[in-house]
């Protein structure tokens, strides 16, 4: 189940190659602290920053303005979380692992010189050396997810038949008949059309064939066809018409059934049951919806664990937008 773990590195990537760390000696505050982890003002700024860049601006409104704060937060702490545990498992990558990504990156950007890739870096306030740190860190946590979350995602065959019999309604094909009719406009005489349509309804009962009353009587589109409509499902008719319809026999004719504009005569040729789009058809769009939930219910679900087994100790300050877990500690708690 590799095919999942790009998801969550193609997010980290973005994140971690927009927000460039600070040089390692410079003061900082520190708003909370993630087992050996940090997470300081710096970041936290520069991570809203960079988010309301690409929203188009920082939001005006102090609520919404706070709303950033803590999803932002609530990112970093979990990319905390997340390097905290590759740590623990003894995950790491190779150099030549972030070369084979920088050289994909260049390749998507269609860059084609050193140079003018360090240019772009620049642009977006990076080096070459952080982008390589930053690399390193986004496999580490692509692998940890990998290894932790992927696993436990169940996209087999069984599983899928299973999501696909408890919604087995949503693929439900409803019933369906092969018809043909007699269309009499009554737009224009209304008197004269009730006339006509009971005329042709008589001729039928009397033996006439089918063709030749759709030949003489018939305004439809398809009176050269014999009147054949072709398929349609149950509902979609004119009410007064779809219920005619589906409680015809199969060869049986309809009484002439009036509408706002026109009289129909209407003959049932072929009568298709209800029935179900099979697995076959659907496995493709099951297992495509069920990655992205499943991936994304199983990250949650481990995110929750590594909070509860991890220590989070939350600044005064960050705790206004960060809500720490139970088990953890506020700086003012610990120093009460």
């Amino acid at each position: 189940m590799k095919y999942l773990a790009p998801r969550l590195a193609g997010a980290l990537a973005l994140s971690l190659f927009a927000f460039p760390a600070l040089a390692g000696k410079v003061i900082d505050r520190i708003l909370v602290r993630v087992n050996s982890r940090i997470i300081t003002q710096s970041q936290l700024d520069n991570r809203i920053e960079q988010t309301s860049k690409d929203a188009g601006g920082a939001p005006s409104d102090p609520t919404k303005l706070d709303e950033v704060r803590r999803s932002t937060m609530e990112e970093l702490v979990n990319e905390a979380l997340l390097e905290d545990r590759a740590h623990d498992l003894d995950i790491v990558t190779s150099d030549a692992d972030v070369e084979d990504q920088i050289k994909r990156l260049k390749e998507q950007n269609s860059v084609s010189s050193d140079e003018e890739f360090e240019k772009a870096l620049a642009a977006s306030g990076l080096t070459l050396e952080r982008l390589r740190d930053q690399m390193k860190r986004t496999l580490i946590v692509q692998r940890v997810v990998g290894r932790e979350v992927n696993s436990k995602v169940d996209l087999s065959d069984d599983a899928l038949r299973l999501v696909y019999e408890r919604e087995k309604e949503t693929w439900r094909i409803p019933e369906r008949a092969h018809i043909a009719e007699i269309l009499i406009g009554r737009e224009t005489d209304a008197k004269g059309s009730e006339r006509k349509a009971n005329e042709a309804s008589q001729k039928l009962k009397g033996g006439a064939k089918w063709e030749d009353v759709v030949k003489e009587f018939s305004e439809g589109s398809g009176r050269d066809k014999g009147g054949d409509l072709g398929v349609v499902s149950k509902g979609e008719l004119a009410p007064e018409i779809d219920k005619v319809v589906f409680s015809l026999p199969v060869a049986g004719v309809s009484e002439p059934v009036g509408t706002r504009r026109a009289w129909h005569i209407v003959k049932l040729l072929e009568k298709i049951p209800a029935t179900y789009k099979p697995f076959s058809e659907m496995k493709a769009d099951l297992l495509k919806r069920e990655q992205e939930t499943q991936f994304q219910k199983k990250l949650a679900e481990y995110l929750e664990k590594l909070k509860a087994e991890a220590v989070i100790r939350v600044s005064a300050e960050a705790a206004r937008y960060y809500a720490a877990p139970a088990v953890a500690k506020t700086e003012e708690k610990e120093k009460g």
